[in-house]
């Protein structure tokens, strides 16, 4: 995969294509070396960028993470909690600060900017145009399509008589819950048709027909979330044996989505085969990366072309065992991060830094890469690092994230969750001496001046970054006051559920 194209004219802006999965936990990358995943795409990536294994989302869940990266505000500033609220469309982002300066922005994928409220994506293009998209172009989650959201991935399934068949997969795929989706592989779909290729494929397309420069892409591929439903070749990629298992000790509460995120009973077998289709999804999306730098290839651009790659949240895949994300463990709370910068400049390629960065970094990237800023944002660029300037190692001394009333302070030596106003101290760990995060020091003596230091960093961090946003949009769905869900009363939901 060689780089080709002319280098770009004296002070143009550069292009940037940003790439960002739905739900893939930091280790999910061949390049890192733990799980045995095949992503050559993202391996050539960081060979000729700069990847950074240290990257924390601000929010490990979809919407607040998200909301996060669009308005660089950390989620007590913009009150976007949990995934039923979103911001109003005039709120700052950094998409419509970058068509402020001159870029066409254009989305192909998901966004998760709505989601459960009453307008379908097919009528959204009005509220993504005012976050800043010139062309967006949005298709909701997997498990949205099952609640019949339209969109047009729905309408493409719908044109091919597959839509119907499609829903009663996705109802048997819930029901069997993640550990049955292992006997229920293959996908559906073959691999054009599966949601993930299918946005990426567009994607491509989009890159080799557009004419406008420069330009920013955001392109949204909806797994490795749930369910893991690889088509083939990628469902019989991995054999579960071949599958490490981490850490299967089941002590502490489960915080957030109860029964949804626990697995108490799974076998080590079970995780094993669950994660083969997991990784599966994650490398066919490598494979659509792939397309998606061809297209680049085949217009001369990755000469004059930022792509960076990374992830809204992890998945807590077996670990613990748990799944899915909501939690502030390594698995949960860390993701993918690779920044490529064009072949026509000269910095640093194939190195792994190890500084501490959350996804606010990113989108202060994406912004200085372009040349501006957003007022009130609190991300940190990371371009002087890729390009020579600055410490590779070196960035932050903490990270900060939050779900609901949960807060986590993450230094290089210590993790802390706190709940509610008071930060009622909830989990401990010590980041250098338990990687696994198996022995929770919230109640082991010696700790409380650790703990009391932590929560005074809590403290001026809130008084620091004072909420400067109005009050989240919150999402509505009316037939929940109506006691009956009209979308789900059709006779072939019924019949197959």
């Amino acid at each position: 995969m060689a780089p080709t194209g002319a280098s770009p004219e004296h002070g143009r802006r550069p292009n940037i294509v940003l790439i960002m999965t739905d739900q893939q936990r930091w280790d999910a990358l061949g390049s890192v070396g733990v799980l045995p995943v095949q992503t050559p795409t993202c391996d050539w990536l960081a060979s000729d960028g700069m990847r950074f294994p240290q990257t924390f989302c601000n929010s490990p869940i979809c919407v607040p993470s998200r909301m996060s990266f669009f308005s660089g505000r950390y989620p007590h500033q913009h009150g976007c909690l949990n995934n039923g609220s979103s911001l109003w469309p005039e709120a700052p982002t950094f998409v419509r600060e970058l068509r402020n300066v001159g870029y066409h922005t254009a989305n192909v994928g998901k966004l998760h900017y709505t989601w459960q409220h009453d307008l379908e994506i097919l009528v959204c293009e009005p509220l993504l145009r005012r976050l800043g998209f010139s062309e967006p172009f949005e298709t909701t989650g997997k498990m949205s399509q099952g609640n019949l959201r339209a969109s047009a991935y729905s309408e493409h399934l719908r044109q091919k008589g597959l839509l119907e068949a499609f829903h009663r997969d996705l109802l048997q795929r819930v029901a069997a819950g993640p550990l049955g989706w292992y006997d229920l592989r293959p996908s559906m779909f073959d691999e054009n048709d599966h949601i993930d290729s299918w946005v990426l494929n567009h994607a491509a397309d989009w890159i080799r027909r557009n004419e406008r420069e420069p330009f920013f892409l955001w392109v949204g591929p909806e797994g490795p979330h749930d369910p893991f439903d690889p088509p083939e070749p990628y469902a019989s990629l991995y054999r579960p044996e071949d599958m490490p298992l981490g850490p299967l000790d089941y002590s502490y509460p489960v915080a957030s989505d109860g029964s949804k995120v626990g697995l108490p009973e799974a076998t080590p077998r079970q995780i094993q085969e669950m994660r083969t289709q997991y990784l599966g999804n994650v490398t066919q999306i490598d494979a659509g990366v792939g397309r998606i730098v061809d297209a680049l290839a085949s217009r001369g651009q990755l000469a004059a072309t930022w792509i960076i790659f990374c992830s809204d949240h992890g998945e807590m895949l077996g670990d613990h065992r748990r799944v899915f994300k909501s939690e502030f463990f390594q698995p949960s709370i860390q993701v993918p991060l690779i920044i490529r910068p064009p072949t026509s400049i000269p910095a640093r390629r194939g190195i792994v830094a190890n500084a501490m960065v959350d996804l606010l970094d990113v989108s202060a990237t994406l912004l200085d890469l372009a040349g501006t800023s957003l007022v009130g944002h609190r991300g940190r660029s990371l371009k002087a690092k890729v390009l020579g300037g600055e410490d590779p190692d070196r960035h932050r001394d903490a990270v900060f994230s939050q779900i609901n009333d949960r807060v986590m302070l993450c230094t290089e030596e210590w993790k802390l969750v706190v709940v509610g106003e008071e930060l009622r101290s909830q989990y401990l760990w010590n980041r250098q001496d338990d990687l696994r995060e198996e022995r929770n020091l919230v109640t082991e003596p010696g700790m409380q001046s650790i703990l009391e230091t932590m929560r005074e960093q809590l403290r001026a961090f809130r008084e620091a970054t004072p909420i400067d946003l109005p009050e989240p949009w919150r999402h509505s769905a009316p037939y929940r006051a109506w006691g009956r869900n009209p979308l789900r009363e059709y006779d072939w939901l019924s019949e197959s559920s």
